[in-house]
């Protein structure tokens, strides 16, 4: 072998070891899913038999189940902030859903403020594109839509709730349930959950494989009005083998079963693009049921817009790269939908800035130690804070109720009165976070308010389908 023959050998060799290295640490395709309102015990995964959901049991056999993940708000729109900025709405003075409009205060103020970086924000610079579909709920005035948050494509709504179907009137500049898009001048409405996992899908075939992408598929499935498509009704029918649901219920199943559908075809347009093997995919719920009788939120106690877990606790699935290959995989650390943002940038090789909230879970995912965890939540008159195990719920005019997770993780037996030191020192903690964060940029409804505090007082444990009269 001659010297310029082994010399172009060795260049060769050395080529293939730099591509397969940079095949090894290309930047990987980040895909999240979000419910709207979804009730913890309504996914096969979680032990339902009414709701059909192939796809989410899919995803949590072959990826990574979350067992003690949290929102950091127990409603929409803050909830949905914290998870794009990584950082306690608090931390910018949101503490409620903008649920009426006070007209000394101007609208802008009922969105993220400008100055908070989101998501698509921090991944532009690396090369990222990302794409917004479905509900947005985080700002409707001029800078705060997607377009002006950092996506390069959107297509939905703003607004926090809409009809599934083709409402009369759709038009209006600020319309917060007009459906708007960057690359559709007459966007149609079929069925909403359809058509957003269709632009979703739309948005994955217009990919080019090698270039990194984060996808944010915003459902408002199974969120208020309760309606449904008669195939999806019919679906549900045959899965549950004849027992009687009850009309609310059915339409509620039917409305996460197509919404199921939809996560089934976005998984296989990856597959077909030949994207999954370097897609991280996150499925979550943006809090917890609503306080209906047909949502189930079992085991825990509570619903949404409360600090029990039943407002808190949510679904959270990851589905890596090779996670097929080892499936079952169950996570015991407390995490957080916060933590999404700070795990991209890992992932990426970024350091997190020092002001964020969340922390990057792949440790956690990995099967490293759980780390101490605190997390806080508050509204207007509520507050709640979760050290490790243990957690401690304030509201005015009651009580501290103090509960130990780790032994009674349906809030049902109040340590407050046997471990007093405990609770002062939590209570402290808790109103030390409460005095150094800022003060709400707007208050909550009055009426929602004090409806709050009520449902505090007498929120229950929530019981499975099975036993609850309303489901039937």
């Amino acid at each position: 072998m001659n010297k310029l023959h082994m010399l172009a050998l060795l260049a060769a060799g050395w080529c293939s070891l730099t591509a397969c290295a940079a095949e090894e640490n290309k930047a990987p395709n980040v895909v999240v899913i979000l419910a709207d309102d979804l009730g913890y015990g309504d996914m096969g995964c979680t032990g339902s038999r009414q709701v059909p959901t192939p796809n989410i049991d899919r995803l949590a056999e072959q990826g990574c189940y979350c067992e003690r993940a949290y929102v950091a708000a127990p409603m929409c729109a803050p909830s949905r902030m914290a998870l794009m900025t990584g950082r306690q709405p608090k931390r910018y003075g949101i503490t409620a859903n903008p649920n009426w409009k006070d007209p000394a205060i101007d609208e802008s103020q009922y969105g993220l403020p400008g100055e908070e970086k989101l998501i698509p924000q921090y991944l532009s610079p690396l090369g990222y594109k990302s794409a917004a579909v479905g509900k947005w709920h985080l700002g409707h005035t001029a800078g705060q839509r997607p377009a002006e948050r950092g996506f390069d494509v959107w297509w939905g709504f703003l607004g926090g709730s809409r009809n599934y179907f083709p409402m009369a009137r759709e038009e209006g500049g600020l319309n917060p349930s007009k459906i708007l898009s960057t690359y559709d001048q007459n966007p149609k409405v079929t069925y909403l959950t359809d058509d957003i996992t269709r632009e979703a899908v739309r948005f994955i075939r217009d990919q080019k494989k090698g270039s990194p992408f984060f996808l944010y598929v915003a459902y408002n499935a199974p969120h208020w009005p309760l309606e449904s498509l008669p195939q999806d009704r019919e679906a549900v029918k045959k899965h549950v083998k004849g027992e009687k649901l009850g009309a609310n219920r059915m339409h509620y199943c039917a409305m996460v079963y197509a919404m199921d559908r939809g996560i089934g075809e976005i998984m296989k347009a990856l597959q077909e693009q030949g994207l999954d093997d370097n897609t991280w995919i996150f499925f979550a719920s943006d809090n917890g049921g609503e306080p209906k009788p047909y949502v189930c939120n079992a085991p825990w106690r509570g619903h949404k817009r409360l600090h029990y877990d039943g407002g808190v606790h949510v679904p959270l699935i990851v589905s890596r790269p090779g996670d097929a290959k080892k499936p079952g995989q169950r996570c015991n650390a407390v995490v957080s939908l916060m933590d999404i943002l700070p795990t991209i940038l890992e992932l990426n090789g970024q350091k997190a800035p020092d002001n964020l909230d969340g922390r990057s879970m792949l440790g956690a995912l990995n099967g490293e130690p759980a780390q101490p965890r605190t997390l806080h939540w508050c509204t207007d008159r509520t507050s709640a804070i979760l050290k490790d195990d243990w957690k401690l719920l304030c509201a005015d005019g009651f009580e501290p109720r103090l509960f130990d997770l780790g032994k009674d993780s349906t809030e049902s037996s109040n340590c407050s009165g046997n471990d007093k030191a405990r609770t002062r020192a939590m209570q402290k903690e808790l109103d030390n976070y409460l005095k150094s964060t800022p003060g709400p940029r707007y208050l909550d409804n009055e009426a929602w308010s004090k409806n709050l505090l009520r449902e505090h007082k007498k929120a229950e444990m929530s019981l499975s389908p099975e036993r609850c009269p309303g489901c039937k």
